[in-house]
């Protein structure tokens, strides 16, 4: 049994190696069958987007070229900003420019293209375009490395709303954007025996903890509460596949001190929530988004009413993020998440000098509201994103066609306990069985799930091999993993370059910002926001959904 690819946030002593002796491979040491488990940090920066995103750092090619890129549930695309593109080699201080390293695939001795430009060609929610060839190389997260992995190379990126950054997309290889689907991320990680199906859990940790976890191939049962809910995954409606983490909201209550108001209740746990007769709300649980959108008219009628200090702009005074206040959001009709105000009311700041900006003549400091109104989509779903997925523990079951939910444990502070998953349709419950009573179990699913893709239409290889790295990428956690440009300042001017780094990767966990995770920064410093705001802070906020192939 595969032991499981654990991207973690706090460190935990590394196992040794009682393999055979380690053979040396262009500065790789093989990994051995049923190694350990491997682990690197992913982390939020809240003062480069507003409301924050969630980062990992990586390496490609060889020597390893440090990279970082936005985790994705809602895209299925690994790609990297080329050195060669033109925001590329903007001015450091370039809103627009790239800020989490660019390949210089000139300077990798492994690289290889697999398909020619324009075959990678991508657009997200928010406008932004990435287009170049596809490409195969060395790529290391944590101390995992592993060969001939395709992805795509951003030589023309075209950030809409912020800094341009690579992308790693962890959804259905189906949805890639690309016309020969190709093994993305979680499917090399099984191909190459380090998991053992498709499935990781992401615990993306409270806002003020600045930094959580993904883990590839197993659960940590340090990281929920109560109990862990499994649940099928709606048919996208267009495909009339399970190819998208498409779930239903199925009721809604607000508690102010010990008052609970219910919102709406009695939604379908099934397709059926796309009825235009149905209160469900089917969303996409999309870590690459960082508010809730709702659909304009379900927003006016269930939110606005309830946030009346929330100005037209979509802001409000920070100092509502003490107010004992909480929303109840049930999923598929089994297991509700309770989320507290701080986590959907954000300080944002002034991105080039990482001061927070002040709303009102008072003094108080801005937050954006996270839950937003946004036009309908078309697709039946809206994106349920990082203002609630905070809250929550998800697995990310691609095989079974499913996703268990919990109550995050948010700032747990326990060793972790990891059970591993076995591929099958029982494997969240085996893994489970003897480590937690509280788990709720769900039927098969009967919907047709998108298939393992395992290298097709030529220009993919499933010809892949894993080593492990002589040091770990990316091994800082907490606050130590946000750039030193990055970092919040409450007395004017970011610490390190001012807000106008590189963005450039670096060792110990240093990295930067995603592209399409900057999105509505603000633009004029100490304005009086107070009824006054225009220019909507809010709209678009990080909504990164599946690519869209050109």
């Amino acid at each position: 049994m595969a032991a499981p690819l654990h991207v973690q946030t706090r460190p935990s002593p590394h196992e040794s190696h009682d393999s055979a002796p380690e053979m040396q491979i262009r500065g790789l040491v093989r990994r051995a069958l049923g190694d350990g488990q491997v682990e690197t940090s992913i982390y939020d920066i809240i003062t480069y987007s507003t409301g924050g995103a969630y980062y990992a750092n990586v390496t490609v090619g060889t020597p390893p070229q440090p990279q970082v890129v936005i985790l994705d549930t809602g895209s299925s695309d690994l790609y990297f900003d080329a050195a060669t593109a033109p925001a590329c080699t903007t001015p450091e201080d370039d809103p627009f420019g790239c800020r989490g390293g660019e390949f210089d695939s000139s300077k990798s001795d492994t690289y290889t293209i697999v398909d020619p430009s324009p075959a990678f060609n991508t657009s997200f929610g928010d406008g932004s375009t990435a287009s170049g060839p596809f490409a195969e190389d060395m790529i290391g997260i944590g101390d995992v490395v592993i060969d001939n992995v395709q992805f795509g190379v951003a030589e023309e990126v075209n950030s809409t709303t912020g800094y341009a950054i690579g992308l790693m997309g962890l959804g259905y290889s189906t949805n890639e954007a690309t016309r020969h689907v190709y093994p993305n991320m979680p499917e090399v990680l099984r191909d190459t025996g380090v998991i053992n199906s498709r499935l990781y859990s992401v615990y993306l940790n409270s806002v003020d903890q600045t930094s959580g976890t993904i883990l590839f191939g197993g659960i940590d049962t340090t990281k929920f509460t109560g109990t862990l809910a499994t649940l099928n995954l709606l048919t996208d409606r267009y495909t009339g596949a399970i190819d998208q983490f498409i779930q239903t909201v199925t009721a809604l209550s607000l508690t102010n001190s010990s008052t609970t108001t219910p919102i709406f209740s009695g939604g379908s746990a099934d397709d059926s929530a796309y009825s235009s007769s149905d209160t469900a709300l089917p969303v996409l649980l999309d870590t690459g988004s960082s508010a809730w959108s709702m659909d304009s008219n379900v927003y006016d009628a269930y939110i606005a009413p309830l946030f009346p200090y929330v100005d037209s702009s979509g802001l409000c005074s920070c100092a509502h993020r003490q107010d004992d206040t909480q929303l109840t959001v049930e999923f598929g009709g089994k297991v509700n998440i309770t989320v507290p105000i701080s986590e959907f009311v954000v300080p944002i700041y002034n991105a080039s000098t990482n001061e927070p900006y002040v709303y009102n003549r008072a003094g108080d400091e801005a937050c954006a509201f996270m839950i937003v109104s946004s036009p309908s989509t078309g697709q039946g779903f809206q994106t349920l994103g990082d203002a609630v997925l905070r809250s929550m523990y998800v697995v990310f079951d691609l095989d079974n066609g499913q996703v268990s939910l919990a109550q995050a444990a948010v700032n747990v502070t326990a060793e972790p306990a990891i059970v591993t998953v076995a591929a099958g349709t029982s494997g969240v419950e085996s893994a489970l069985g003897s480590k937690t009573a509280s788990y709720d179990d769900e039927t098969a699913q009967t919907g047709s799930i998108a298939p393992v893709v395992t290298g097709v239409g030529g220009n993919a290889t499933a010809d892949f091999s894993v080593s492990t790295a002589q040091s770990t990428i990316g091994d800082a956690t907490g606050t130590a993993a946000v750039p030193a440009d990055a970092q919040v300042s409450e007395t004017g001017g970011a610490s390190g370059s001012g807000g106008s780094g590189s963005g450039s990767s670096s060792g110990g966990g240093a990295g930067a910002t995603s592209s399409a995770a900057a999105l509505g920064r603000v633009g004029v410093p100490g304005v009086d926001f107070g009824g006054l705001w225009v220019g909507g802070v809010v709209l678009g906020m990080g909504v990164l959904g599946a690519g869209i192939m050109l």
